[in-house]
């Protein structure tokens, strides 16, 4: 027998891991390049790590010849320790990107993103192999900001989460999810706007740790990272799929976009030992119509100016112990699914174990995209 040979190297297109999760990142400078500095400048405070991940971003587009999807953007986040959830990413190539036409267009994508108090952004260009240069623009809301987090860890080990919330952005919980069993809130304790919690990595594997703040329109993610527990976090995001989804090129999709969410929900709570949730046709009418506000109004909310999910619930006739909502948005209900299912709040939700009935809402807005509302109550 020969000499063991070494373990392999990265694989193109694998992402290299910082030693921690943080914000802010000042950026090092201004960027050499005249389109990144427009952009950057039109588009709000520069941070450093949102720079390295437009540059992953750029770097994928070059060698796949398309642009990565969300889930791989929020992969890349994690990676470069950027914490804020939900990026948005803009994009622009062409032979020649003149100056006034890119920012013009960079314009009209920053306006449909609300005022733009909290925005971050990150830029990076560059040459693509057939020669047409590419502009790479990502965002983020940044309502709370964390102290440096381990991306690395030990079994064993006990870590303390630090947020400082901004704007908006009131109180909140701390959220873990480890390799197995269900997501849990840990203790937490707040002083001013400083929020922080404490917890132990009591397993190999990865941690999900999720900070939700209680914000105008409702509780929603402000902060994610990740920790991994003697184990080697991946170079690209798992291609694991989420309990419960459908295929559709197999042609056993439903007829309508919430009968698949429905099946892939109940899948998702019998991977996990748990009863089916039955449909609510009350419900499902309060979840159509909050999923139709979010749609004409390109609002991802808990209260999208119709109230908060317990009111609408209540304001329908339904009577519960208690009540619980999932929103998202996405380009598919299977993509809605997985994301839902990656986020430890909204897994939460789906795998609580006395929710017994649910509502269903999708609506397709004009670009395509679904817009999915649950609502889950206990009796």
């Amino acid at each position: 027998m020969g000499p063991p040979l070494p373990p392999p190297g990265p694989a193109a297109g694998d992402l290299a891991w910082v030693a921690t999760t943080s914000s802010p990142t000042p950026a090092s400078g201004a960027p050499g390049d005249a389109l990144e500095r427009a952009a950057t400048a039109r588009c709000g405070q520069a941070d450093g790590r949102l720079a390295d991940v437009a540059r992953a971003v750029l770097g994928e587009r070059v060698r796949t010849g398309r642009l990565p999807d969300s889930e791989w953007t929020s992969f890349a986040q994690r990676a470069s320790g950027e914490p804020h959830p939900w990026p948005r990413v803009w994009a622009i190539s062409a032979k020649t990107l003149a100056p006034d036409e890119t920012n013009t267009r960079l314009d009209a994508w920053l306006a449909t993103a609300g005022d733009g108090r909290f925005r971050r952004c990150g830029s990076a260009a560059g040459a693509t192999p057939d020669g047409s240069r590419a502009l790479v623009v990502v965002a983020v809301d940044a309502l709370a900001d964390l102290a440096p987090l381990p991306t690395r860890g030990r079994t064993g080990q006990w870590l303390t989460v630090e947020a400082h919330l901004h704007g908006p952005a009131t109180g909140g919980d701390v959220i873990v999810m480890g390799p197995s069993g269900s997501p849990h809130r840990v203790a937490t304790w707040s002083e001013g706007r400083t929020l922080r919690g404490r917890f132990a990595l009591d397993g190999p594997g990865e941690f999900t740790v999720q900070i939700v703040a209680t914000t105008d329109g409702g509780p929603r993610p402000v902060l994610e990272a990740l920790v991994f527990a003697d184990v080697a976090p991946p170079g690209r995001p798992p291609a694991d799929a989420a309990p419960g989804e459908i295929d559709d090129a197999t042609g056993d999709a439903p007829d309508d976009d919430a009968s698949g969410l429905a099946a892939m929900l109940s899948e998702a709570r019998a991977s996990a030992g748990l009863a089916p949730l039955s449909r609510d046709t009350r419900l499902d009418l309060v979840a159509s119509r909050h999923s139709s506000l979010m749609a004409t109004t390109q609002t991802l909310s808990h209260d999208a100016g119709d109230g908060s999910p317990g009111a609408r619930i209540r304001s329908a006739g339904v009577a519960a112990r208690e009540e619980g909502e999932n929103v998202a948005e996405a380009p598919t209900v299977v993509a809605a699914h997985r994301a839902l299912w990656a986020s430890p709040s909204h897994r939460a939700n789906i795998l609580h174990a006395t929710f017994t009935r649910v509502g269903i809402g999708v609506t397709r807005d004009r670009q395509g995209n679904v817009w999915v509302t649950e609502d889950f109550v206990s009796p």
